[in-house]
């Protein structure tokens, strides 16, 4: 290939390249009219701060190619950068984002975050955690992954009835609270159905690393938190509707 060809096809990859960039993040008419905002603008991080902070992290979670990625290599639960959360609280909503991880990968999009004090010395906030995960390759304490610990579970409460998600692909996530009815959805199928005040709710509560955590199963409101877990994640077209 020739400097000219060459030139060329680099020009045209970054044309197209910028170009399904700016088709990301982006609301239609229907979804303004609908009440639909972004949390994530595709250029700025805007609308965020790091969890028991009043500023944005200085490293780790960056902008780049119309994506929020946490470039996270601590191998740590909230050991890197820390997790980052939305500036408002929300009770009833419905939200989606789409998010991508690596091999061994693991990350998670949490909600009724309180930023109860005092700050926890180790590891995230406690919330209700729409897991991602790389479900068929994460060994945890020297096995695979039970269900509830997979993605789109409601961590180590309820487990999601679906199949182990690739990694190094794009996947679109979906959760909608209505009052103590919460659903998680992935890819266009709903993978898990469940109210607060059910008996396997509160039974998964009761089971859970969280059972010490007071009201718990109540938490009326909170941020949105997407998790530090020590290993790099990237989302986009994060969208949000109040109910």
């Amino acid at each position: 290939m020739n400097k000219s060809s060459l030139l060329f096809s680099i020009l045209v990859f970054i044309t197209v390249h910028s170009a399904n960039a700016q088709k990301q993040n982006l609301l239609s008419s229907k979804e303004k009219k609908d009440g639909w905002t972004l949390l994530f603008d595709g250029q700025t991080t805007n609308g965020w701060r790091g969890a028991y902070s009043t500023e944005f992290p200085k490293h780790g979670w960056i902008v780049k190619d119309g994506e929020l990625r946490g470039e996270l290599s601590a191998g740590a639960e909230s050991g890197d950068a820390g997790d980052i959360v939305t500036l408002k609280r929300y009770r009833n909503f419905e939200m989606v984002f789409d998010w991508k991880l690596g091999k061994g990968g693991n990350s998670g999009v949490k909600y009724f975050i309180e930023e109860r004090q005092p700050k926890p010395e180790k590891g995230s906030q406690a919330g209700y955690e729409y897991q991602l995960i790389d479900d068929a390759d994460y060994i945890y304490m020297d096995k695979k992954l039970p269900q509830d610990l997979k993605t789109a579970s409601i961590y180590d409460v309820i487990a999601g009835d679906k199949p182990d998600a690739r990694m190094d692909v794009w996947h679109s996530s979906r959760i909608l609270v209505n009052n103590d009815h919460i659903e998680h959805w992935l890819d266009g199928k709903k993978v898990l159905d469940v109210n607060r005040k059910d008996t396997v709710f509160k039974n998964g509560v009761t089971d859970s690393k969280y059972k010490n955590y007071k009201g718990f199963s109540e938490i009326p409101d909170g941020h949105v938190l997407l998790q530090d877990h020590g290993h790099s994640v990237a989302f986009r077209n994060i969208k949000i509707k109040e109910l």
